[in-house]
């Protein structure tokens, strides 16, 4: 069972690289947040890379990383995630994740760019959340809340959970990162 943490992915979130004022100034960048030597980095995963290009306002890219590793036994553990926050603690992020939505209550669906998107939800240790799995390769997550990693205390705290019409109008502007 997939848990509310972007800590389901292969790959550990890490403190964000802050683009230059160049970066940001960039024709490069997009609407994601995510700056382009990030985007670099992801887009050499041998998996496509999906992330929103409608971010609510106020809110800001907290951590972007993937990595991929392959095993003498064959087996993969390519992943990535980027996570989000706005001001008022809310999160989200996009994970890769090595589960899928077994058992968990369809509550919806959007369709994307890259498809039609089923919206799912669990609870997890009383408290809800709302999960999609995008369909692409990798099967990535979209998932709020999620544990994030507070750096003023060094901690994991859970964060609040976006609203349903927030979820569904980024859900709906996922795209292929490129």
């Amino acid at each position: 069972m997939l848990t509310p943490s972007v800590e389901a992915s292969a790959t550990p979130l890490s403190r964000v690289e802050q683009p230059s004022s160049v970066e940001q100034r960039s024709p490069a960048s997009t609407g994601n947040l995510l700056s382009p030597g990030q985007v670099a980095k992801l887009t050499k995963l041998p998996i496509p890379i999906v992330a929103p290009t409608y971010v609510p306002k106020g809110f800001r890219l907290i951590s972007a990383d993937g990595a991929s590793v392959k095993y003498a036994n064959g087996g993969d553990d390519t992943g990535y995630s980027i996570a989000y926050e706005g001001e008022d603690g809310t999160c989200f992020a996009i994970a890769s994740p090595k589960d899928s939505p077994r058992k968990l209550k369809q509550i919806g669906e959007v369709e994307s760019v890259v498809g039609a998107v089923k919206m799912y939800e669990e609870t997890y240790e009383g408290r809800s959340s709302i999960q999609s799995f995008i369909p692409v390769k990798g099967n990535p997550v979209m998932i709020s809340p999620v544990w994030q990693l507070n750096s003023a205390t060094g901690s994991h705290e859970f964060c609040k959970a976006l609203n349903r019409a927030e979820y569904e109008r980024i859900l709906k502007s996922m795209e292929l990162v490129k």
